[in-house]
């Protein structure tokens, strides 16, 4: 590549930029060709090649032609820094998307057990699984996962269902005004003081987690039946069985 120059249309086609927005670099004094052809065309260097890289760094960066152009007219300028720049901002998208992957796995798996989820769903697993992580620590949420990675895909099903089922069940009763320690209600309570115990791990933390998340998002979490106002019903009743 040693003293090789390249003319603007094959500059063009090596970077991905228009011919016309190298003509503007030039015209502004931002990125000048080497030298010119005997007809007057551009002709571009390797060093060009340097410069016109760290511009697309820059401007990855959302830094601006005219501050662009200051760096490069700045005598302390060092384009070390700049890549350091790009490479901790790559560094942080990547953590991002990475995030973002999880969480739509997560999504997926929560689909997946719904079969066929409705649009309030959706939303609803969308903003649990946005939340989640504000009330429960990874251990936590790894312990619950572990828990439920035990079932086969026939038991989750069962599992899934009969929990829907059950926080019905305790809807009905509180709709009713029935007391937390009718023993209708009571029996709901140790079903489903069971079915916790196998979700957690028997881990308490996992539960006042919970209960937090509950009363503090009082319209969260509704695909699964819950809300605050049915939880304090659930954990009165919960209060009241041995």
């Amino acid at each position: 590549m040693q003293n090789r120059t390249w003319k603007v249309g094959e500059l063009s086609k090596l970077t991905g930029l228009t011919i016309r927005t190298l003509h503007h670099y030039d015209e502004i004094g931002l990125l000048c060709p080497t030298s010119r052809t005997s007809t007057g065309h551009r002709l571009y260097g390797e060093d060009n090649i340097v410069k016109l890289q760290q511009i697309m760094s820059l401007k990855e960066l959302d830094f601006s032609l005219n501050e662009i152009k200051e760096f490069f007219e700045n005598p302390e300028y060092n384009p070390k820094e700049i890549l350091e720049m790009q490479i901790e901002r790559l560094s942080k998208e990547i953590m991002l998307k990475e995030e973002l992957k999880q969480q739509l796995q997560e999504l997926w798996e929560v689909f997946h057990s719904w079969k066929k989820p409705n649009l309030e769903q959706f939303i609803n697993s969308i903003e649990l699984i946005k939340n989640q992580k504000e009330y429960f620590t990874q251990d936590q949420i790894n312990r619950m996962k572990r828990q439920y990675d035990k079932l086969n895909s026939i038991e989750a099903d069962k599992f899934a269902n009969s929990w829907i089922q059950l926080n019905t069940l305790f809807q009905s009763e509180m709709e009713k005004g029935t007391s937390v320690d009718n023993p209708r209600v009571a029996e709901l309570a140790i079903k489903w003081k069971e079915g916790m115990d196998f979700f957690t791990g028997g881990d308490t933390g996992i539960v006042n987690s919970a209960e937090r998340y509950y009363t503090d998002n009082p319209h969260a979490a509704k695909g699964s039946g819950m809300s605050a106002e049915l939880y304090k019903y659930i954990k009165d009743a919960l209060s009241n069985i041995k």
